[in-house]
């Protein structure tokens, strides 16, 4: 008997790690979307904006770079360098 209920037991969660799996799938999807919206914003807001374009990522890894007027620029932490 105490066998089956283990058996019982792991079936258990085995189908709380499927959910759980197919919660975590559906939330990346809504993520890349979501990301993908994001890019083709940022796109056409560098497009109307006068000389503006997307670098690299920053080295503090929280977002790209700006280059303006011959100078990098990270929105999140405040970098700045001219090239």
């Amino acid at each position: 008997m105490p066998y089956r209920g283990r058996s019982i037991g792991a079936g258990r969660h085995r189908l709380r790690v499927h959910q759980r799996i197919d919660t975590l799938e559906s939330e990346l999807e809504t993520t890349k979307e979501h990301v993908r919206r994001l890019e083709n914003t940022l796109q056409a807001v560098v497009r109307n904006a006068d000389d503006v374009s997307i670098g690299g990522p920053c080295s503090c890894g929280e977002s790209f770079l700006f280059v303006r007027d011959r100078e990098l620029y990270c929105p999140q932490c405040g970098y700045q360098r001219t090239i």
